[in-house]
């Protein structure tokens, strides 16, 4: 059978259904959008990204932290916490600890769909307190 081809525009009310039909497929697909920053460490455990309560299924992509920085000397640990449940608590989910100097530099934590919340954590526990760049990405 042949293709069936739709086309935009014109006159026949046929074509206005239609135009209708894709505008409202193409406002309902979700849209990459980013943020991001630098975090300083200073001991403590620091917030790098949280989105603490999404309007919605909220679909992360992952968080790019920036190691260039990073020495022979720290030692940073991330933490990557998960709230499944409304009103529930941010539930350690995974920790990742990197020593002296990382290569490659940028590395990325994959980040799950979720419901309630999702949060990244950075705390320097030894060595000197450095900078470190950061992104998410994220549908919505």
């Amino acid at each position: 059978m042949g293709e069936r081809v739709i086309l935009i525009g014109g006159s026949s009310s046929g074509n206005n259904a239609s135009t209708a039909a894709i505008k409202a497929k193409t406002d309902a697909l979700a849209i990459l959008t980013e943020t991001g920053g630098t975090v300083t460490t200073d001991g403590a455990e620091q917030t790098v990204y949280i989105n603490n309560a999404p309007a919605g299924v909220y679909a992360p992509r992952g968080v790019k932290i920036d190691f260039t920085n990073q020495t022979a000397t720290e030692t940073v640990v991330l933490k990557l916490y998960y709230r499944i449940k409304s009103g529930g608590n941010l539930i350690l989910q995974d920790t990742l600890t990197f020593t002296g100097a990382v290569s490659p530099e940028l590395i990325k934590i994959g980040l799950d769909e979720n419901r309630y919340g999702v949060k990244v954590t950075i705390q320097h526990t030894a060595g000197t307190n450095r900078a470190y760049d950061w992104g998410v990405y994220y549908e919505v």
